[in-house]
């Protein structure tokens, strides 16, 4: 950025995104699809989004860039409610192989449908 203009065009940029990343988790956190917290979405939505069936949940942490004591809390509400299954890495100091489930998925889809209308009417906004 070598003028105040490139400067105010990056600000302004950045800013935007904020805001929609802002409306978009308030009205989430507001309808709370299939009872989920935009947390515990998240971790469903990496797996759906990588076609991955199980992860380490330190990995996960890396991802989202949570502490391992906070995944472990989202992983734990999840796997309370039969979303995702937890094994111990073989060989790994406490770390937990997380593997989303049939129900995760389910719920996943069911989030999704519920929030849909909500998301499609804020994008036309935009």
């Amino acid at each position: 950025m070598n003028t105040p203009g490139e400067e105010k065009t990056v600000l302004n940029l950045f800013t935007e995104i904020a805001m929609v990343e802002h409306l978009l988790r308030n009205r989430y956190d507001k309808a709370t699809p299939a009872g989920m917290t935009t947390g515990q979405f998240g971790v469903l939505t990496h797996f759906i989004r990588n076609g991955k069936a199980r992860e380490r949940m330190s990995l996960l942490a890396w991802a989202f860039q949570d502490d391992d004591a906070y995944m472990a809390q989202k992983v734990k509400a999840l796997a309370d409610r039969d979303m995702v299954r937890t094994t111990p890495v073989d060989g790994a100091d406490g770390d937990l192989w997380v593997d989303i489930t049939d129900d995760g998925r389910e719920a996943h889809a069911r989030a999704l449908d519920e929030i849909g209308t909500e998301v499609a009417q804020f994008i036309e906004g935009i």
